[in-house]
């Protein structure tokens, strides 16, 4: 067993410590939550999302505690904690709209059907789906997740040591619905627990939220259990990993719409530190310059402080120090380019903690690292283009695959540019905001195509099975 401690981003203090578990501790725990899913899978589905709108109402409940966790642990400001409160129900009670209206319903193929044929084919729950969520989007990354295993009937072995009062609060939520304990559990595990877990205990698929390294280490751990002997060697794996997201500002783009979104939604949101944020812009040369004065007047809105405070846009970065310092490194790469710094560029300390002024930097170019590389805070890189081909074909140069953007008006070339992109998801006139109406998804080193959200997320976490009938032989 190993120490798990955690410390407030902005005042240093230490807010969490605890010991991880035994890998018999959390062995028994996949056993538990093996039998929760085999009662839960067999309620009807509307008996499942009445129970978990139920569950829901936790959150109604206790939402100034949980944002507040939230901003001690993470340092999200807390205005910002409790939207994403309000969103993750949201999202949830979507969720719980696509199993009502039949998502887990049997995909019907009566078209085909004749007289020595019926069939049909079943979404059953997997078993025990365990989930590893980070601290960025504690809310949002736990329920994608969980929300969407829990409908098709799985139980949830649920991992979130970096903000450790959410997973708390999902399995009081969560953990006993319908009579049925050990539905959803939260389970402190550092790396090598977590590997054994995937590698030998009772779970039948894994969710992982993180960076690329990390989607790599699991996808080694899934394989690696292939060669052991247990039930269910053969699992599947959701990564969603990191990105690099562009945007491309087109000559015809309302520019006022779209720094609003590029800018402050798309790169400040939670002080940059999002796998979807926009880490690149292409502009259109002719409208390069007054798209950076409308950029410049929004880093220069942004304040940085405690998060506590309602006046505080930006708080302090995850990663502390260390995280400013990587993302000075890479401004200054941008520099020595050729890169102008327009705004920011450099750290500052506020009561003791080291912040990194919102950055805009223009006059960038494919060479650099801010513009090939995922920046998470707030640093935005902007490069003129000459003409649409040249932005697309820019925007495509990257190993990545989580989203991409377009702002125009033509929709000639929103629909060029959406068939030209590889993206998860291709946004026009919006950016980094995840609708539960659609699905989730990463490409390249983003992810392994794995789905969340939307009424295939639903299936994505179900067993599929075929039912053939020759109906010659029944009656009734």
């Amino acid at each position: 067993m190993t120490q798990l401690k955690l410390h407030n981003p902005f005042s240093g203090e230490q807010v969490f410590a605890a010991q991880t578990e035994t890998s018999e501790a959390i062995a028994n725990r996949a056993e538990r939550a093996q039998r929760a899913s085999q009662t839960w899978s067999r309620l009807p589905v509307p008996e499942r999302v009445k129970a978990l709108r139920t569950a829901l109402q936790y959150f109604e409940q206790h939402g100034a505690a949980i944002a507040a966790a939230i901003t001690r642990e993470m340092g999200k400001p807390l205005t910002a904690a409790k939207e994403e409160l309000q969103y993750m129900l949201g999202r949830a009670r979507s969720m719980c709209d696509f199993a009502e209206h039949g998502a887990l319903q049997p995909l019907g193929l009566q078209r085909y059907h004749d007289a020595n044929f019926q069939g049909r084919i079943e979404y059953r729950a997997k078993g025990v789906v365990y989930i590893i969520t980070p601290w960025n989007y504690p809310l949002f990354c736990a329920i994608n997740g969980s929300i969407s295993a829990l409908l098709a009937g799985n139980a949830v072995l649920l991992k979130h040591s970096t903000t450790p009062s959410v997973g708390e609060h999902f399995q009081r939520a969560f953990g006993s619905m319908a009579g049925i304990d050990d539905l959803l559990q939260h389970v402190l595990l550092d790396f090598a627990g977590s590997a054994q877990l995937i590698e030998t205990a009772a779970i039948d698929h894994v969710i992982f939220t993180g960076s690329v390294r990390g989607g790599q280490e699991i996808a080694a751990s899934v394989a690696k259990r292939c060669c052991n002997d247990v039930d269910h060697p053969f699992i599947q794996c959701s990564l969603e990993l990191g990105s690099n997201d562009a945007a491309y500002i087109a000559a015809d783009a309302d520019l006022e719409h779209a720094a609003l979104w590029a800018v402050k939604i798309g790169r400040l949101h939670n002080s940059g530190q999002s796998c979807c944020a926009v880490k690149r812009v292409y502009c259109h040369a002719s409208v390069y310059e007054p798209f950076i004065e409308h950029a410049r007047a929004i880093m220069a809105a942004e304040v940085s402080g405690d998060p506590q405070a309602e006046s505080t846009t930006l708080g302090p970065l995850f990663g502390g120090k260390d995280a400013v310092v990587r993302l000075l490194d890479m401004i200054n790469d941008a520099r020595e380019l050729g890169a102008t710094v327009l705004s920011g560029g450099a750290s500052e300390i506020i009561s003791g903690c080291t912040f990194l002024q919102p950055t805009l930097l223009g006059n960038c170019d494919q060479r650099m690292q801010v513009m090939r590389e995922e920046t998470f805070g707030p640093v935005l890189p902007v490069m003129a283009v000459a003409d649409d081909d040249q932005a697309m074909a820019l925007v495509k140069d990257t190993k990545y695959g989580l989203t991409s953007s377009i702002f125009t008006r033509s929709q000639q070339l929103a629909e060029q540019y959406i068939q030209a992109m590889h993206t998860g998801t291709v946004y026009v006139n919006v950016c980094n905001f995840v609708d539960a109406r659609l699905g989730w998804i990463g490409h390249g080193h983003s992810g392994n195509g794995s789905i969340a959200l939307s009424p295939l997320g639903l299936q994505a976490l179900s067993s599929l099975h075929s039912v053939n009938i020759n109906p010659e032989l029944l009656h009734g």
